[in-house]
């Protein structure tokens, strides 16, 4: 049997670095060596250096769930992680209303920062608008902005999207099967907050380029959805059946409250 040859990379870190570490981890993956070199990058850039967890209000993943899909007329729209990156999800189920209990777990609110945090890790979008008020999966991290803050959202968000922030939030991930990033590593990734007069101007203007970002792809999907308004007045439309039996299944998980 002929040996497949496979390049290997090592790298070096020092002892102190391993013996910092919280969890005293030894395996190589643990120190990922481009967010080690993008948090040397942050240090040396003159500017301040503070923890997601200290600027941010919130940082947190809500529980798992059982989840019971009912038509719109009766649900809350769902975003799965699939969707953070869309500016009109197509394919959006939606959540009964009446079939899970504490749905507010789950709702997200327009400004807050989502990160996807299993399978593909990392994607990063602020909550436009119109999607205040929907639900969202726990494979979504929520980032709530905190008002006021050294870090506006906008701008905050534009850089965890970046190289620097998305290397962080990436470095650490686990999961034998599927990559699964926590809320303790998403709180310790490392944001450059402004020090001078100059910093700050830059940190603004960042973040009114985000803000106006999120608002014109909110009066994108508007357009779009009445450009699908005209067109569904204007043609005939194909009547779509309702499943059988409908109503019984959501009275039946909702007599059953098996959904935390």
């Amino acid at each position: 049997m002929t040996a497949i040859n496979r390049p290997v990379e090592s790298f070096q870190v020092t002892s102190d670095l391993v013996a910092e570490s919280d969890m005293l981890r030894l395996d190589a993956g643990f120190y990922n060596r481009e967010a080690i070199e993008a948090i040397a990058l942050l240090k040396r850039s003159g500017m301040g250096v503070k923890t997601l967890g200290e600027l941010a209000e919130r940082v947190f993943i809500p529980p798992r769930f059982r989840r019971v899909y009912v038509d719109a007329a009766r649900g809350v729209p769902f975003l799965q992680g699939s969707h953070v990156v869309h500016f009109d999800p197509s394919d959006i189920k939606y959540l009964s209303k009446t079939a899970h209990v504490r749905l507010e777990r789950w709702i997200i609110r327009s400004g807050w920062i989502l990160i996807t945090c299993s399978g593909t890790v990392g994607r990063v979008t602020m909550a436009p608008q119109q999607w205040d008020g929907w639900a969202a999966s726990q494979h979504i991290l929520r980032v709530i902005p905190e008002p006021d803050a050294a870090c506006p959202p906008g701008y905050l968000a534009t850089f965890l999207a970046s190289p620097l922030g998305r290397v962080q939030l990436t470095a650490r991930i686990y999961g034998a099967v599927v990559d699964e990033l926590t809320e303790e590593q998403a709180r310790s990734v490392l944001v450059p907050v402004a020090v001078t007069d100059e910093e700050q101007e830059q940190v603004k203007r960042i973040d009114e380029l985000a803000q106006r970002s999120v608002r014109q792809r909110g009066e994108a999907v508007r357009s779009a959805q009445e450009a699908m308004g005209r067109l569904t007045a204007l043609l005939p439309q194909p009547e779509v059946p309702k499943a059988p039996h409908f109503e019984q299944f959501e009275n039946l998980a909702n007599s059953l409250r098996r959904v935390p």
